[in-house]
C-alpha cells in the first residue's frame, strides 16, 4: 500500500526526510518561536500551550503519541513520566484521572479535573508505546486508565467518564458536564481498547485493580458498544450536507452553546479532528479486513471489529467525501464557520494549519487514485511548519497529520 504522500509523488526519502525535520523544529527548534517541547531535568519533557501559557493533557498524550510513533524512546518515556508526576490524580475522587491543565511555572495542576481526549489519546499512546517499543508495562498503564475511564465508580462530583446512560463519552466526568464533543468520539481507539484489556488481563497486568471481575469478554463488548455508539452519535451530529460537526454538543448531536466558548456550537478549533477520527476508524477496518484475507501489506491491527464493517466504513467514506468535497468547493475555504456552512458570527480564520494537517489526515481512508486525496495532501505537504504564539494546537495537529500521510500510523 502506498502512503498518501507517495501517492502524490513523493518518495520515501522525500517524505521521511519532511517528518524529521518537522518534528525536529516543532519538539528540539528555537525556544521563543519553534518548539512546543521542553524538558525538566534529566527524566521530564512537557508540551506548553504557548498561546495560554499551560501545559495541558490533550498536548501532553498528542506528545507522547508522537514520540512512540516516531519510536522515539527517550521523549516518549520524559512526557509520560512528567503526566505521572504532575497530572495524574493519585488520591481523591479523581484519582486515575488527569488534569487537563496544569502551570508552567511550578507544575501545580490549575484544574485538577479531566479533559477526555486526553485521556483517549493518553491510552491509545501507551498502547502504540507498548507495540512499538516491546513494553508490557505501558500495556498494562493503558488497561488501568481505560478501566477508569469505564468503570470508574462515581464518588462525589465526579462520573464515569463514558456516560452510563448515554453510552457516550462525556465532554468532562464532573458534575454537569452531561454532554460530549465529538472530536472526543475516536473510533479507532475504541476498538483498540477492548483488545488491549483482553491481552493485558491474559498477562495478568490489572490483577486487584478496577478491571477485576469483569473478563476480557466484557471489555471487548463493552468498548464495542462504546464504538457502535459513537458512530450512530456522528451520523447525526455531522451535518447532511456540508459533513461539519460542532465543538460541542449534546448526545442526540445537536450543537450545544456554553458561556466560557462563544463558538461552542460551531465548527471551530476541537472539530477540525472529527474528520481524522473517522478516517483512522475506516482506514483500520480496511486494513484488518485484507490482512484477515491474508494480504500481507496489512499490518498493524484496528481491534475489535463491527458487526457489520462494510456498512460502518461506507457511511464513514461517504461522510469523508461530503467534508472534504464542502472545502474543495469552498475554496479559499475557512476554519470556522455554523455547521451548515451558513458563515460565522466573526470574522473567521482562514484554514489554519491544523485543519489543513486534519484534512489532509482524512484522505488516509480514500482508496488510492481517488480525486480528493491530490488536493488536501498536497495542502499539507506545502504547508509551513506552523511557528510563533499559536504553533501548540495548530503544530500538534499538523505533525498528526505528517505521519497519517506517511503511514506511521499503523504498528
Amino acid at each position: 500500500m502506498k502512503s498518501v504522500f507517495e501517492q502524490i509523488g513523493k518518495s520515501p526519502a522525500e517524505i521521511e526526510a519532511k517528518v524529521q525535520a518537522s518534528f525536529r523544529q516543532l519538539f528540539e527548534g528555537d525556544a521563543d518561536n519553534e518548539r512546543v517541547c521542553y524538558t525538566h531535568g534529566d527524566d521530564l519533557a512537557y508540551i506548553v500551550d504557548i498561546g495560554h501559557t499551560d501545559i495541558r493533557s490533550e498536548g501532553m498524550s498528542y506528545g507522547m503519541t508522537i514520540a512512540a510513533l516516531m519510536g522515539n524512546h527517550d521523549l516518549f518515556k520524559k512526557l509520560w513520566n512528567f503526566a505521572k508526576r504532575y497530572m495524574r490524580n493519585n488520591s481523591g475522587d479523581l484519582e486515575g484521572y488527569y488534569s487537563w491543565q496544569v502551570s508552567v511555572k511550578d507544575f501545580t495542576m490549575m484544574d485538577p479535573g479531566p479533559a477526555p481526549d486526553g485521556e483517549e489519546y493518553f491510552a491509545a499512546a501507551l498502547i502504540y508505546g507498548a507495540k512499538k517499543f516491546n513494553c508490557d508495562e505501558y500495556l498494562q498503564e493503558a488497561a488501568k486508565l481505560i478501566h477508569d475511564m469505564s468503570y470508574k465508580a462515581e464518588s462525589g462530583d465526579v462520573f464515569t467518564m463514558m456516560d452510563r446512560k448515554a453510552g457516550l463519552v462525556r465532554f468532562s466526568p464532573m458534575k454537569g458536564n452531561d454532554y460530549t464533543d465529538p472530536s472526543y468520539n475516536t473510533l479507532a481507539f475504541y476498538r483498540m481498547y477492548g483488545e488491549a484489556c483482553r491481552v493485558a488481563k491474559n498477562l495478568g497486568a490489572l490483577e486487584g485493580d478496577c478491571g477485576a471481575g469483569v473478563s476480557a469478554e466484557e471489555d471487548v463488548a463493552f468498548w464495542k458498544k462504546i464504538a457502535a455508539n459513537s458512530l450512530e452519535y456522528l451520523k447525526k451530529a455531522c451535518h447532511p450536507v456540508t459533513g461539519m460537526a460542532a465543538d460541542y454538543s449534546e448526545y442526540d448531536g445537536t450543537p450545544r452553546a456554553t458561556p466560557w466558548h462563544d463558538a461552542s456550537h460551531c465548527f471551530c478549533g476541537d472539530a477540525w479532528r472529527v474528520l481524522w477520527n473517522i478516517a483512522l476508524d475506516a482506514k483500520n477496518l480496511e486494513r484488518a479486513q485484507l490482512a484477515a484475507a491474508g494480504n500481507g501489506a496489512a499490518v498493524g491491527v484496528a481491534g475489535t471489529q463491527p458487526d457489520d464493517v462494510a456498512a460502518v466504513r461506507e457511511w464513514e467514506l461517504e461522510e469523508i467525501r461530503r467534508t472534504l468535497n464542502y472545502f474543495n468547493s469552498n475554496r479559499p475555504y475557512v476554519a470556522d464557520s455554523y455547521i451548515d456552512g451558513s458563515g460565522f458570527f466573526r470574522e473567521p480564520r482562514l484554514a489554519t494549519t491544523g485543519l489543513i494537517g486534519m484534512n489532509g489526515a482524512a484522505t488516509i481512508a480514500l482508496p488510492e487514485g481517488d480525486p480528493l486525496i491530490k488536493p488536501f495532501a498536497e495542502d499539507l505537504w506545502n504547508a509551513e511548519v506552523p511557528t510563533g504564539t499559536w504553533r501548540y494546537y495548530d503544530g500538534l495537529l499538523y505533525m498528526l497529520g505528517l505521519l497519517a500521510c506517511s503511514g506511521k500510523f499503523y504498528v
